[in-house]
């Protein structure tokens, strides 16, 4: 075991169990190792927070009806 590894074993005790499965749940998500087999393929992986490709708007609505609206709202940032 590396003298940095064993800095992260130490700093892990006295944490909460709760505390300890946010970490376990974060290093399980973002952290594998790069040989790791578990990896996704590549079009099955999506960043966070990416929407594309769900339909998020109803299909009858139509979003200029709205272009009017939100100019005038920014109308007093001058953009």
């Amino acid at each position: 075991m590396s003298t940095l590894q064993s800095q992260v074993i130490q700093s892990l005790n006295g944490l909460s169990d709760d505390n300890l499965r946010f970490l376990l749940d974060m290093i399980q998500r973002f952290m594998r190792p790069a040989d790791s087999a578990s990896v996704l393929p590549e079009k099955k992986r999506r960043r966070i927070g990416s929407l594309e490709g769900l339909n998020l708007i109803d299909a009858d609505y139509d979003i200029d009806e709205c272009n009017d609206e939100i100019a005038r709202m920014f109308e007093e940032f001058d953009i």
